[in-house]
Parts: C-alpha cells; sequence; structure tokens
C-alpha cells in the first residue's frame, strides 16, 4: 500500500537531514509522524520514527552540553552539495582538482585526504560544491561519512577502472550505507516504506585509458546499471569530464530559474536554483516571504508554457531555463 507523503512531510525530511543536534532531529521527526497519514502503508515509518525519537533523546541525554559541530558539517552554498566517495586511490582528490581547480591535495599513495574538503565545480551558470572524502573500505571504514551524504543533494560513487575489484569495492559502500539507512540510488522513488533517506548518486568510472578499464567498466555495468547511471572518465587525459558535469546536473534534479521585473529585461546572470517539480509559488517563497505572501500572479517565457508570456498561477511547474515575471497585489 503506497504510502501517499504530503510536500510538508517531505519538507520536514529535509530538515531532519540537515540538523546537527539531537533536538533539532526530534522536533523535525515529530513533524514528520503529525503531518504523514496513518494507514497499514505507513505503519513501518511510524514505528521507525518512534524508535529513531526514542534513541535520539537517549543520545542527548548523554551528550556534554557544550557541543562541537561535527567535522562532516560542511557550510552548503552553490547549487547543491555533493560529496565524492570511493575506495582508496580511486581518484577522488585529482577529479575535484581536475574540474574545480582548487587546490586539493592529491598523493599517489591511499587515505591521503583525512578530513572532508569542499571546492566549487563551476557548470554552466551553476556553481556546484563538490566534497573530497576519505577512502572507504572494508578496511578502513569512515562512520561519518553516511551523516555527510545524509545531508547532501546528491552523491557521485568514484570507481577506479584499473582494479578488479571495484564492483565489491562499490557494493561495500552501498551496502555499509544502507546500513546506515542512506540509501544511494540513480533516481528517487516517489514512495518509501521504511524511514531511510534517499540520495541521488552517479556511479563514475576513472583512469577509462588504462589496459582493463573496458572489462570493469562492464562489470560495474552488469552490477549496478539498473542502480544509477554510469559515466567514465580520464582524470589523467581529460576524457569525459564535461560529460561528467552533465550527468551530474541531471542527477541532482534541479531547475534553475530566471526572474523579470515588468518592462524590463530578464536577469540572465545567477539563476534561483529549485528542486525539479517546483512551482511558481516555491520560487516567490525563495525570493522573499513578502513576495510569497502577496502573490498574484506570473507570467512565463520558457518551455513549461504554452506560448512565450503566457499569464500562469502559482502551482504552474517551472521548468529548467523558464524566465518567470512574478506580480503580486
Amino acid at each position: 500500500m503506497p504510502a501517499n507523503l504530503p510536500p510538508v512531510y517531505h519538507a520536514a525530511e529535509k530538515r531532519y537531514r540537515q540538523a546537527n543536534t539531537p533536538e533539532e532531529k526530534i522536533e523535525a521527526l515529530r513533524e514528520m509522524y503529525a503531518v504523514m497519514p496513518k494507514h497499514k502503508g505507513t505503519d513501518k515509518l511510524q514505528a521507525d520514527i518512534k524508535r529513531r525519537i526514542a534513541q535520539l533523546k537517549e543520545q542527548a541525554k548523554k551528550a556534554p552540553v557544550a557541543r562541537q559541530v561535527p567535522q562532516w558539517v560542511i557550510e552548503k552554498v552553490g547549487a547543491g552539495q555533493v560529496p565524492v566517495i570511493g575506495p582508496p586511490n580511486a581518484g577522488k582528490s585529482a577529479l575535484i582538482a581536475r574540474v574545480t581547480h582548487a587546490d586539493v591535495r592529491v598523493a599517489e599513495y591511499p587515505f591521503t585526504t583525512q578530513t572532508p574538503v569542499p571546492a566549487m565545480m563551476p557548470f554552466e551558470n551553476i556553481q556546484i560544491q563538490l566534497i573530497d572524502t576519505p577512502a572507504w573500505s572494508q578496511e578502513f571504514d569512515v562512520g561519518w561519512i553516511p551523516e555527510l551524504a545524509r545531508r547532501s543533494d546528491a552523491c557521485v560513487l568514484l570507481a577506479d577502472l584499473s582494479d578488479t575489484g571495484s564492483p565489491e569495492g562499490i557494493a561495500y559502500i552501498v551496502d555499509s550505507m544502507e546500513a546506515r539507512d542512506v540509501v544511494l540510488i540513480g533516481r528517487v522513488p516517489d514512495e518509501r516504506e521504511g524511514f531511510e533517506v534517499c540520495i541521488p548518486t552517479l556511479l563514475v568510472g576513472n583512469k577509462s585509458e588504462s589496459s582493463g578499464a573496458g572489462a570493469v567498466l562492464k562489470a560495474l555495468q552488469d552490477r549496478f546499471a539498473d542502480r544509477f547511471p554510469i559515466s567514465a572518465v580520464s582524470i589523467e587525459t581529460g576524457t569525459g569530464l564535461e560529460e561528467f558535469k552533465r550527468a551530474l546536473f541531471n542527477v541532482m534534479q534541479i531547475t534553475r530559474v530566471f526572474t523579470k521585473q515588468p518592462g524590463k529585461e530578464a536577469d540572465l546572470g545567477e539563476p534561483f536554483v529549485l528542486s525539479s517539480g517546483s512551482t511558481v509559488r516555491d520560487l516567490a517563497g525563495k525570493i522573499h516571504k513578502e513576495i510569497l505572501a502577496n502573490l498574484r500572479y506570473a507570467r512565463l517565457w520558457g518551455v513549461s508554457g504554452r506560448f512565450q508570456g503566457q499569464r500562469v498561477g502559482e502551482d504552474h511547474v517551472l521548468a529548467d531555463g523558464d524566465i518567470v515575471e512574478l506580480h503580486t497585489r
């Protein structure tokens, strides 16, 4: 039986993912429980939320009064936050250094990165925040990476196409995440039975120039093609890096929208970035709460309208590249 969770539930769930303290998480969980429909399709979800609230209450009792911000809490900037996760020597730091031009420490030996390191990747007219992470393997389990991923907008799984053990290394990370209720998946399902957080994820195979890369890539595709979109790149030669940026943008499921004032040209500089499926009302709320409160209608130029300059209501769903002129009372 489908859960049919309302938008207000998903908004509270996002606040839960981004909360830093037990108290903030409990508040979000309580709201999620309050607004969810109560029927057989949500029985497991209700039980999971009650269990988590109880666990967090115990955690809050044991926690010291003065708390430090965990190292995995990185301030979000740009169009979205995306950790790059993978086993040793997959090339995470090298990938981030290549596509962001940031001064990221790169070395030939494993475990060079010890803490999360953010850097900004330009893509067309937006910036995407990539985060370098320590290598994660069965021999070196990094327990805080699932918490970092839980708060993020998407993830990149990076595999080494020169290593025949890469499919097993990626499977270990995917399974370890899922054991902590963080599900890495190419497209987030509309309905979920459990309490797990689903993070849209792109699987990338690096070192496509290496001998045997084709066989390893095929093994990854055989095992994960039904779960993730898969890209192949060579950080050494630069092959596939532009395609990687586009593939990541597609996985993130975001919409870029421009605005204009009546009688003036559109501002085509930095767009507003919204989740796919967002409406005129969502755009108004992102700009300013007073605009949202006084919104009457909008005029639209772009592919989501039937004609240019069309008058649309607040529930109109926007498309990437739309130009919107908001009219208020």
